[in-house]
């Protein structure tokens, strides 16, 4: 009775010796720091708060924007990633949330939500990101955000008014902290002048 259970004993430390053993066979992830996108620091308006209400909706953007990846434009139309450091959330919801604070931080509307929730709002802000990346001209980085907006009626689905935006933000290092400052400060410019051209348009709209 004694030699089977030596050879059951004996199968079973191998067997754990084979597992242990194919466990340093498969390769270890790579390790990702995760960054989060500084909020906003505005001041808020000296103008009475308009009436309206804003709703702001998540950025469409194409695949490589929309996940967390941080991206980089070293040369011509090549993109790369930075290795091992990702920001905390996919890039058109990371941008969506920095809008809603600013707008918040900036008071000059009545109330402002975002897609995420089910509140009614007087207009949507849509918007398609067409660049959040760090682009070289020489061995000069630069942080550039390029956002093309739209205020909509969300009765009749109308288009009230369109406009580009393009953000530039030197870099004051190319290290991944340097890039996250770089486009907290990019972030921060975008914003500023969308809150400028939505009020602006707001106005016209109430006017006519």
């Amino acid at each position: 009775m004694r030699q089977p259970r030596r050879s059951i004993l004996g199968i079973f430390a191998l067997t754990s010796l084979f597992w242990l053993s194919a466990c340093t066979v498969f390769p270890q992830g790579e390790s990702q720091r995760i960054y989060q996108l500084p909020a906003p620091n505005l001041p808020p308006s000296t103008m009475e708060p308009l009436a309206q209400s804003l709703r702001i909706d998540t950025p469409q953007a194409g695949s490589v924007l929309s996940s967390p990846r941080m991206v980089v434009n070293p040369r011509g139309n090549e993109l790369q990633t930075y290795k091992g450091a990702r920001w905390s959330d996919p890039v058109p919801a990371l941008l969506r949330e920095h809008l809603a604070r600013a707008f918040g931080q900036s008071k000059i509307l009545k109330a402002v939500s975002s897609d995420e929730s089910s509140f009614r709002a007087d207009i949507h802000l849509s918007s398609n990101l067409r660049r959040f990346q760090v682009i070289y001209e020489g061995s000069q980085p630069s942080a550039v955000i390029e956002l093309h907006a739209r205020l909509i009626d969300p009765v009749s689905r109308e288009i009230i008014a369109g406009e580009t935006f393009v953000v530039e933000q030197r870099l004051k290092s190319a290290e991944v902290p340097g890039v996250v400052e770089g486009f907290k400060l990019a972030s921060d410019e975008l914003a500023s002048q969308l809150i400028d051209w939505t009020r602006s348009q707001v106005v016209d709209i109430v006017a006519r």
